[in-house]
């Protein structure tokens, strides 16, 4: 029990960290914005305890399968990290700033193209100014990049190797405690497997659009509001990269079940 509660205290104070990284990083926060960061930092490591703290599931998948969510949680962080560090680089020039700057432009002309989701977010910025426009454009695709390997690398790690560690004694119930299997168990799970890469590939098209529906226009980078974007851009590039890692997750456990899908005559 002790172990277990300690365990969850560390990985509480890492997440407090992550989501209170903007509010401290970034340039001119306001005390409110502070405030409300640590707030929702609090809240964010007392969710963890919870959930980390018992030993039964609650909400959070694959919690008895490591190291599925400490990928996640990487891949958030990291991007976290650097979006502040681009939105940093307008007011302050570091060999840091300066090597994220040169990602974020590469990624930029990467995503450059008729179709990419890169120009569905940018519609938010329709009312920005030049300068704006183009840290926005720098950050989202940096978002993008960031987003995509952090897809690819963990998946291709979930898919090759090992993944669930101690697979033999794998219960499908504690570690998917919202998922009802059932039967047909693989069919369901690979039908949630390709509803989660549907909801994936959607996600940076439809988001901006529901946000300029129902938020408007960004607007201007300020020290107000950058806080405000950096978390924007960052649930823009995770929810998808999260999606397809836990489609990846989904098929792999189904594969491990044995059933094949039926062939159709």
């Amino acid at each position: 029990m002790l172990t277990r509660l300690a365990g969850a205290s560390v990985r509480a104070a890492l997440v407090a960290m992550t989501v209170a990284i903007p509010a401290v990083m970034l340039p001119d926060v306001s005390p409110n914005s502070a405030e409300l960061s640590v707030l929702l930092a609090v809240i964010a490591a007392a969710f963890v305890v919870f959930e980390y703290g018992f030993s039964t599931p609650s909400l959070i998948e694959f919690r008895f399968a490591a190291p599925y969510n400490r990928l996640r949680f990487a891949v958030l962080a990291v991007l976290i990290v650097t979006l502040v560090l681009a939105f940093r680089s307008t007011v302050e020039h570091t060999t840091g700033t300066e090597i994220v700057v040169s990602f974020a432009n590469a990624s930029y002309d990467f995503w450059d193209f008729s179709i990419s989701p890169l120009g569905s977010f940018m519609a938010l910025a329709a009312d920005s100014g030049p300068q704006s426009r183009e840290v926005l454009a720098q950050a989202s695709a940096l978002g993008l990049t960031i987003g995509a390997i952090g897809a690819v690398l963990p998946g291709f790690l979930v898919w090759t190797f090992g993944w669930p560690l101690g697979r033999e004694n794998f219960n499908i119930w504690m570690n998917m405690p919202t998922f009802s299997v059932g039967s047909d168990a693989a069919g369901k799970l690979r039908k949630a497997a390709s509803v989660s890469v549907v909801f994936a590939l959607s996600f940076p098209y439809l988001a901006p659009q529901a946000s300029l529906a129902f938020l408007g226009p960004l607007g201007s980078i300020s020290a107000s509001n950058s806080q405000f974007l950096v978390w924007i851009i960052a649930i823009w590039a995770f929810v998808p990269a999260a999606l397809l890692l836990r489609a990846v997750a989904l098929w792999k456990i189904a594969s491990m079940i044995g059933v094949e899908t039926p062939s159709e005559a």
